[in-house]
């Protein structure tokens, strides 16, 4: 499967994810959070992979946490109205990552 944020591999039973957003330090944006519960539930269906291993592209950070980009509005509406079902089920796997 092709992702927009991530790389992915598996070799000898090694799968390998990659966070691939180097210019924000790997910030997890909502579309990344998706992209990685799909990447892990299907290495985690797959028999082929024994292993994950999870990593960040460039030599700066592997993850700098939750992208804050248009994280402005927050104060006008709740956050259950601008979040999508996904990210409300992933901010439960990385509940310290989303800024409060």
């Amino acid at each position: 499967m092709s992702y927009e944020t991530l790389l992915t591999s598996v070799t000898d039973g090694v799968a390998r994810i990659t966070l691939n957003r180097p210019e924000v330090r790997n910030a997890l944006s909502r579309a990344m959070v998706s992209e990685l519960e799909q990447a892990l539930a299907a290495y985690e269906a797959d028999a082929g992979a024994r292993v994950i291993v999870l990593a960040g592209a460039g030599d700066t950070a592997f993850c700098a946490g939750a992208d804050l980009k248009g994280a402005g509005d927050r104060g006008r509406r709740s956050r259950r109205v601008n979040r999508s079902a996904a990210w409300r089920a992933s901010s439960n796997r990385w509940r310290g990552c989303e800024r409060r």
